[in-house]
């Protein structure tokens, strides 16, 4: 049963993705991620700055009139990302280490899951490595995904855990499963996690009655309490992230009753096609060359040769095993949930799984797919080494009955293997031989013709693919049939098959793997920063869509009009111009009130705007070495200002629409929701003066002074927690002009302070710090006693 001392193992784990991310380590050099670059660098950084300064980041002033930073935390509290701040790693250096840790952690978990299933050292081995390596979970780093990378290469850890802890009843393993299942919390990847639990569930559920634990109730009871408190462990440890979300969820877009409607739910759903990618994620094309039915795809499906021909093997050898059948099931659940739209099943998971209708990308799950077709191949190749085993049994006659009785598996892999070659050469032939879909040189008049054109453009890869499958393919299964037939040593076999299994998903995986120069570098200003970054704010910039749509400028302290952040507050979308297909499409922006309540001092755009309150002040290099202007708007009203009167408004929208009548002069009138604290019949202007004298994320300070009772206005959304004192005394913050801020002023000069405390936040920080330290000092006490015991045994 011996292949390498475990030490060896877990060596080689750590090895193969420091080898694979080695570059992205080093000195000036970070890893490549479509999202990471776009915004979650840019927020990453700010809450590494808040906690160097001794704050917890609360509220992010610099995308969308500011949001409240727990509407997505990101893996902010996550323990690796926190040991990487408390380490002071460079933040451009987490996304790669953390990579790294989580690869390593998949193949552990997917190794200790195979050998809590039964499994022989060297087919858990091999699952571990080749779950590790799946296109599937490799493919995370392209889109910068970090939070659905922890959440998937933690599930078989989860599984593990929670299978140890029903076998053995100890509490133990249950409070570390609720750890592992608080982590995959606190990688805010909601969704994802959904799917994880609802995974989870099941094989609870399962285990329960495969380990037979129903009987007698003495038994039933420990494994239900564990469950229960591994549950209460990953929900106390995740409240820092999901107590402040609460609150924040009737707030978001996502937030509406029955969310946005099934075909917004379902509008990222796995094309049915696309799951030959399992095996040549060529046909349907990779990244650039992609030209299926998905509107944005960085990913691939491919598990590579070796697991599918395991797969195969896995139904005719152990199609009695309980195991096989339920991961069959989970595969397939998880595969009519990621298929979305194209299946009606998915209409009765619309309706009956709670919290479907919030989501939008249900071929999210399709990493439990992955995680079955992994844990079945394992499985296969465990059965593969019992008829190697055959070889090693020191008694003649059991060796000999034994490999009667295998006689006729043997042949039937065989049958298997070589049918299964000549379809994949046939299937190559096929394809060769077969014309592209389309002439380049025909007219493209459609998107249908489009996708024509690209599958045409894509077919050689096409071919390549097949090719390449078949030959990965063809030396897999003749690795494992010369291994099963007592022609290679378990250690030969072993080494075979892992670099067969490495080589051919790194073929693959290393199309989503890049780098780029560090932050000083990639981030540096260009001319369009260099000139904002010199103007007096605080001001917004809007960043018209012919310019490059992400969250650098906020790199300099700039604010947004809008950004890159898909956990806005629904309030400011409807503001900017709720859209249907979109959170919003900003058509409220070309109305100069809209702009000027925006506090939108500067438009920058590639293109020549006409307007009147405009004029073009700057004209330089954008980062992406387009040629773009800088225009003032000249009618731009300031962050924070005074107004005399103020009006109240029907809700919901009230606000909205008296904010388009040509009546409203947002310079002299606030629209409210309630009935406004001050009464004045003076149709006179506010007199007065205001200024800030303290802009920081959580806090502004401002002295004000004014001759007649008014409103002070402040032009950055409103949201629960936000507190705002009069010379030491609080005062009630209002919801002005629909999103806005307000508060009543009496005559006189103040002393203004607005201060983000949610409540929620400082309790849910608290729980998980209280809860963290008290199962650190549980693991501390174990690991004393089991010490102390091998100590005394010696």
């Amino acid at each position: 049963d011996e292949f390498f001392p475990s030490t060896w193992l877990l060596a080689s784990y750590l090895l193969i993705p420091l080898a694979f991310f080695f570059p992205a380590l080093l000195p000036g050099k970070m890893i490549f991620g479509v999202d990471y670059l776009a915004s979650a660098y840019f927020f990453e950084d700010f809450a590494s700055s808040r906690f160097v300064e001794g704050s917890l980041p609360k509220w992010l002033p610099f995308v969308y009139g500011g949001v409240p930073f727990f509407a997505n935390p990101m893996d902010v509290y996550y323990p690796v990302s926190v040991l990487l701040r408390l380490l002071q790693i460079p933040t451009h250096a987490h996304l790669g280490l953390l990579f790294v840790i989580q690869y390593f952690l998949a193949a552990t978990g997917t190794y200790l899951l195979l050998r809590e299933l039964g499994a022989r050292r060297l087919p858990a081995y091999l699952a571990g490595l080749t779950y590790m390596f799946s296109g599937y979970l490799i493919s995370f780093i392209y889109a910068g995904h970090d939070g659905r990378a922890i959440v998937a290469t933690l599930a078989p850890m989860l599984l593990f855990l929670l299978h140890r802890g029903i076998r053995t009843g100890h509490v133990a393993w249950f409070v570390a499963s609720g750890v592992a299942l608080g982590s995959v919390f606190l990688s805010f990847q909601i969704q994802t996690a959904y799917y994880l639990c609802l995974a989870a569930g099941l094989w609870f559920a399962f285990l329960l009655w495969h380990l037979n634990v129903f009987r007698p109730l003495a038994a039933l009871v420990p494994r239900i309490t564990g469950g229960a408190l591994s549950l209460i462990i990953a929900l106390s440890l995740a409240a820092v992230n999901f107590l402040p979300f609460l609150g924040y969820v009737s707030a978001s877009p996502r937030g509406a009753e029955g969310g946005r409607g099934y075909e917004y739910s379902t509008n990222w759903s796995m094309p049915p096609g696309e799951i030959l990618g399992l095996a040549v994620p060529e046909r349907i094309g990779i990244l650039g060359a992609y030209w299926g039915g998905n509107p944005f795809k960085l990913h691939t499906e491919y598990v590579g040769a070796l697991v599918l021909a395991l797969l195969a093997l896995a139904l005719v050898l152990r199609w009695r095993d309980r195991y096989m059948t339920f991961f069959v099931g989970l595969g397939v659940f998880a595969l009519t949930i990621a298929l979305g739209r194209y299946t009606p099943l998915y209409r009765l998971y619309y309706a009956i799984l709670p919290g479907t209708t919030k989501f939008r990308a249900p071929s999210l799950s399709f990493f439990l797919v992955v995680l079955a077709l992994v844990v079945l191949a394992g499985l296969a190749l465990d059965q593969i080494a019992s008829l190697r085993s055959v070889q090693g049994d020191r008694s003649r006659e059991r060796r000999k009955s034994a490999t009667n009785e295998n006689a006729d598996t043997m042949r039937s892999l065989t049958y298997a293997g070589v049918t299964a070659i000549f379809a994949v050469v046939f299937w190559g032939l096929l394809v060769s031989a077969t014309p592209p879909p389309q002439s380049l040189a025909a007219p493209i008049a459609t998107p249908e013709a489009m996708n024509e054109a690209r599958a045409a453009v894509n077919h050689p890869a096409y071919v390549m693919g097949v090719w390449r499958f078949a030959l990965f393919l063809t030396a897999s299964l003749l690795a494992l049939w010369f291994w099963a037939r007592g022609k290679l040593s378990d250690r030969a076999a072993g080494a075979l098959l892992a670099a067969l299994a490495v080589v051919d998903l790194w073929v693959i995986d290393k199309k989503f793997f890049a780098t780029v120069s560090t932050p000083e570098t990639h981030f540096a200003a260009d001319e369009i920063a260099d000139f904002l970054q010199r103007q007096e704010g605080p001001f917004r910039t809007f960043v018209l869509f012919d310019q490059p749509q992400d969250d650098y400028l906020t790199l300099f302290g700039l604010e947004l009009v809008g950004g890159e952040h898909g956990n806005q507050l629904q309030t400011y979308n409807e503001f900017l111009g709720a859209g249907e297909r979109t959170y919003t499409d900003f058509h409220n922006m070309t109305r100069p009130t809209f702009l000027a309540l925006a506090n939108a001092r500067y438009l920058v755009s590639g293109q020549d705007l006409q307007a009147p309150f405009l004029r073009p002040v700057f004209s330089g290099r954008a980062r992406n070495g387009s040629q773009a202007t800088v225009f003032e708007n000249s009618a731009v009203l300031p962050r924070a200002f005074l107004v005399a009167r103020a009006r109240k408004v029907a809700e919901p929208d009230g606000a909205l629409a008296g904010m388009k009548s040509p009546d409203f002069d947002p310079g002299n009138e606030v629209l409210l929701y309630e009935e406004p604290p001050l009464t004045s019949e003076s149709a006179l202007p506010a007199e007065g003066r205001v200024e800030i004298v303290g802009y920081d994320p959580d806090r502004v300070a401002l002295d004000v002074m004014t001759e007649r009772p008014a409103y002070l206005v402040l032009l950055d959304n409103f949201y629960e927690g936000w507190i705002a004192e009069v010379g030491g005394m609080q005062v009630p913050v209002l919801r002005a002009n629909h999103t806005f801020r307000a508060i009543p002023l009496q005559s006189g000069r103040h002393s203004v302070v607005f201060r983000f405390e949610p409540a929620s936040l400082a309790a849910g920080f608290w729980i998980y710090t209280v809860v963290a330290s008290a199962v650190a000092l549980y693991g501390l006490a174990l690991g004393w006693s089991g010490w102390r015991s091998r100590s005394q045994t010696a």
